[in-house]
C-alpha cells in the first residue's frame, strides 16, 4: 500500500488560495464585480470567510490578485506570440485578440470598477497603479515587437500607443453588452484590424 505524501502547511495554504482565486474567478464571472462578495467567493470555494481573510486582506486584495494572475498570464501568452515567425505571428494575434478575456469576459468592467476605486481610495491606490503601470509596460514593449516583425516603424511612442489600446478595450467593451464566456470579443476584433491598419497590414495578410 503506498504511503500517502501529506501535503506541508505552505501546500495546502497555496491550494486555498489557488481555489479562493479560482472561486472569485466564477463569482465575478457570474455576478460582475460589483455584485461579488467575500461571502460569494467563500461559499463558491466551499472555505469559510475566515478562509478568505486568512489569504486576503479585503475583497480588493483578493480581486487585484485575480487581475495580476490574467495580466500576468496575457503578458506570457502575448510574449510567446510575439516571438514567433512572421508568417504564425500575426495569425496567432488575430485569434489571441478575438479570444481575449474568454475565460472571464469581465475583465474590463472589473478593472474600469477597480480604477474608480483607487481614485476614491489612496490606500488602494498605491497597490494599484503600479500594478497598472507595469502591465502598461508590458504591453508596449509587444506592440514595439509587433511593429518590428511587421517591417514598419512604430506611428508614436509605443506606451502611449499601448495606452490608447488599453483604453480603447475598456470603451468598446463596455459599449456592448455582456458576452458569454468563450464567446468571440468583438472589442478585440477591433483592435486586431486597428493594429493591421497602423502597421499597414491588411486582412489578406493574415
Amino acid at each position: 500500500m503506498t504511503k500517502r505524501i501529506r501535503k506541508t502547511r505552505a501546500e495546502q495554504q497555496a491550494e486555498t488560495r489557488t481555489r479562493l482565486l479560482e472561486a472569485a474567478q466564477t463569482v465575478v464571472a457570474r455576478m460582475g464585480y460589483h455584485g461579488s462578495s467575500i461571502e460569494l467567493v467563500a461559499a463558491e470555494a466551499g472555505y469559510s470567510k475566515g478562509a478568505v481573510y486568512s489569504n486576503f486582506t479585503s475583497k480588493e486584495d483578493m480581486f487585484l490578485e485575480l487581475l495580476r494572475m490574467h495580466m500576468d498570464r496575457d503578458l506570457r501568452d502575448l510574449e510567446q506570440i510575439v516571438g514567433m515567425a512572421p508568417d504564425e505571428l500575426f495569425p496567432a494575434n488575430t485569434r489571441w485578440l478575438e479570444n481575449m478575456h474568454a475565460i472571464l469576459p469581465d475583465m474590463p468592467t472589473m478593472m474600469i470598477e477597480l480604477q474608480l476605486h483607487a481614485r476614491r481610495n489612496p490606500e488602494f491606490a498605491r497597490a494599484f497603479y503600479p500594478l497598472q503601470a507595469r502591465k502598461m509596460e508590458g504591453v508596449a514593449a509587444i506592440i514595439s515587437k509587433y511593429f518590428a516583425a511587421s517591417g514598419q516603424t512604430l506611428p508614436m511612442d509605443e506606451l502611449e500607443l499601448a495606452q490608447i489600446v488599453e483604453a480603447l478595450v475598456h470603451g468598446l467593451s463596455l459599449q456592448r453588452p455582456r458576452r458569454d464566456a468563450g464567446a468571440t470579443n468583438e472589442a478585440g476584433a477591433i483592435i486586431d484590424r486597428l493594429m493591421k491598419v497602423l502597421s499597414h497590414r491588411t486582412a489578406s495578410d493574415s
